[in-house]
């Protein structure tokens, strides 16, 4: 931990001046603290007691205690590595861990935790290639560190270079993605990972701006693409309701439940590709009520999908 070297260091760094370092809150160094004292290392503060300017005792600094995991922790932490998936960046690194783990409990339902679950991937991405890029993009975002990327979208035929400040990686949709700002357009962008072909740290330091919320901008998308909220309703049919009322699809949804066995579902969301593409997903158990323009823009879908099958079009497939 990093913020353990630095106590070690035996400098008398204010947890301002520590959270500024490490590009994070005061309330994670305050966290992180607790953690250390939880793991043996014991924290004094100042000569009133407080933790303003956290440090270890003289003695703690000579030897480093034990860490110790609970049959639970271990349980976990096995678990979540078999969750990765056998395409994750780390995967080499995460079955290594899978050994040492095993080798820290005695108990078998602890060992063999990540035996009771299986991962099967559909549609998601291979990372492995890409480990260097989700490193360097992880090293840039906690010190907040400016990169000039080389990056080819699928729109363009060749990559564009251009300076970016990466505020955070997200996954959705069996993706991996970088939410960050590029200085010259002033505005959030969201950035494939896989499409990204180089990451070049130019060793200047970057503020995060004040006036954007990762979590607002969050709740404003669908997925990762923000476009213009709006206020979405999708009916479903008794049939698929039950499996619509047991999972979240957006942290605005809320549920009204009709006469008829049928439920609408309603939040408030930007990014029309992506809703359009689930709510095709449901076929023919759901319909869009609003807004008018997302009801006509799914309908136009359907018509041009439907025409891919029409009779007409069976020669043109070698179909009988």
């Amino acid at each position: 931990m990093a913020l353990l070297r630095a106590l070690f260091d035996g400098d008398r760094p204010s947890v301002q001046e520590l959270a500024a370092r490490f590009g994070t809150r005061r309330e994670t160094i305050y966290r992180d603290l607790r953690a250390i004292e939880d793991a043996g290392y014991p924290i004094v503060g100042d000569e009133t007691g407080c933790l303003s300017r956290p440090r270890l005792l003289p003695d703690s600094r000579k030897s480093i205690p034990e860490l110790r995991f609970t049959e639970s922790e271990i349980g976990a932490l096995l678990w979540a590595v078999k969750q990765a998936g056998p395409i994750s960046p780390f995967v080499d690194a995460l079955r290594a861990a899978t050994g040492k783990l095993r080798a820290m409990t005695a108990r078998a339902v602890s060992s063999k935790a990540e035996e009771a679950v299986t991962n099967w991937p559909s549609g998601e991405k291979d990372y492995s290639p890409h480990r260097d890029t989700i490193l360097a993009l992880v090293e840039a975002i906690l010190l907040r560190k400016r990169c000039e990327l080389t990056y080819r979208s699928p729109a363009n035929s060749s990559a564009k270079n251009y300076m970016f400040d990466p505020y955070r990686l997200v996954t959705a949709g069996g993706a991996l993605y970088c939410l960050g700002m590029v200085p010259r357009h002033g505005d959030i962008v969201t950035l494939a990972v896989d499409r990204i072909q180089s990451v070049v740290p130019t060793g200047e330091s970057f503020e995060i701006d004040a006036t954007i919320d990762l979590e607002q901008y969050r709740a404003g998308a669908f997925g990762v693409v923000r476009d213009e909220p709006m206020n979405v309703v999708v009916r479903f049919s008794p049939e698929q309701a039950p499996y619509v009322r047991e999972r979240q699809w957006h942290p605005s949804q809320s549920i009204r439940e009709l006469a008829s066995g049928e439920i609408e579902l309603r939040f408030r969301a930007g990014g029309t590709f992506e809703i359009t593409r689930w709510i095709l997903g449901w076929g023919d158990d759901a319909e869009v009520v609003a807004p008018r323009a997302l009801r006509e823009h799914v309908q136009q879908v359907l018509q041009a999908a439907c025409a891919l099958y029409e009779g007409s079009r069976d020669k043109d497939h070698g179909l009988d």
